[in-house]
């Protein structure tokens, strides 16, 4: 495992120049080729890593960039890539009724909903 203290700096970094939550927690959590996955290659390194004080704070860094640039307005990065999934045609019409009710796109809608649920596993552990 990399350093802790190398690995929040380089997390203070990207955070200071993220475009939005999304972009800085793909740059820090992405599994191929996130700043986490490759100063952590395996999954003990990792989990290693969860319990520092070091990655809490990396955490924290996240939950300031959803504070600045806000949880659903921040959560589409801005570079992605395309995800073609296949949805039963109920579950399809019932993300979209809600992502209309929130005033924001169905892409946006399931970007946060599942960013929202990756972090409250990232904190689990």
């Amino acid at each position: 495992m990399a350093n802790p203290v190398e690995l929040l700096q380089a997390a203070e970094e990207l955070a200071r120049t993220a475009e939005s939550w999304a972009d800085l927690s793909n740059a820090l959590f992405d599994p191929l080729g996130g700043l986490l996955a490759r100063a952590c290659p395996t999954r003990a390194e990792r989990a290693a890593f969860t319990q520092t004080a070091e990655y809490q704070k990396i955490k924290e860094l996240v939950a300031e960039a959803q504070d600045r640039f806000g949880l659903v307005a921040g959560a589409t990065p801005k570079r992605g890539v395309n995800l073609l999934v296949r949805l039963p045609h109920s579950l399809h019409a019932a993300l979209e009724r809600e992502a209309a009710a929130e005033g924001i796109g169905l892409d946006q809608l399931v970007v946060t909903k599942l960013a929202v649920n990756l972090q409250s596993l990232a904190g689990a552990r």
